[in-house]
């Protein structure tokens, strides 16, 4: 398991060269780029993350795939994480310079969790109402649990909303226990 930590100080220093130069986006983009041809091309995950392969080699290899596609500071960044031996933890800095870069762009990101299928414009509606309670802009990961039996149960950060049936039988079956028969 990785640590997080180390991964959220490498995106925050990337994040704020992001900020300074005005590429949050461009960045952002660059650095999926960089673990989408990283996870796509056979064997090279495992060539940038063996531990006996000298830095040099691997700077060397990154520079001749990426030259020309990518920026020359997305390059030395990722050359940086080759120097400093954290290349493994190049996928879990992408996600934390997301994260920070929908923070930045007042985005948050909720999970919806529903019985059954809902439709794209209850989705839509129920974002709204979500982004205008919060002040920022909401956006909806949908999935379905029929074991719910009806209604939603919404994750936002750290924020649980639960209108489920399963949670409102649960919540009838305590009051239920609580009360004395005289």
């Amino acid at each position: 398991m990785l640590n997080r930590s180390v991964a959220r100080r490498y995106a925050e220093a990337f994040f704020s060269i992001a900020q300074e130069q005005n590429k949050i986006d461009q960045y952002q983009q660059e650095l999926e780029k960089l673990v989408q041809v990283i996870e796509e091309t056979e064997n090279l995950k495992e060539y940038l993350t063996h531990l006996l392969i000298p830095a040099k080699e691997k700077k060397e290899i990154v520079v001749k795939i990426f030259t020309g596609q990518i920026s020359d500071t997305t390059l030395n960044f990722l050359n940086v994480l080759i120097d400093k031996r954290r290349e493994a933890y190049l996928t879990a800095v992408v996600l934390e310079f997301k994260d920070m870069a929908d923070e930045f762009r007042n985005i948050a990101k909720a999970d919806l969790v529903t019985a059954q299928e809902v439709s794209e414009e209850d989705v839509k509606m129920l974002a709204e109402k979500l982004s205008a309670s919060i002040g920022k802009t909401v956006q909806l990961k949908v999935s379905v649990d029929p074991a719910l039996l009806g209604g939603v149960k919404i994750r936002l950060g750290d924020q649980i909303i639960d209108g489920t049936v399963a949670k409102k039988l649960e919540m009838l079956k305590e009051q239920l226990k609580q009360v004395k028969i005289s």
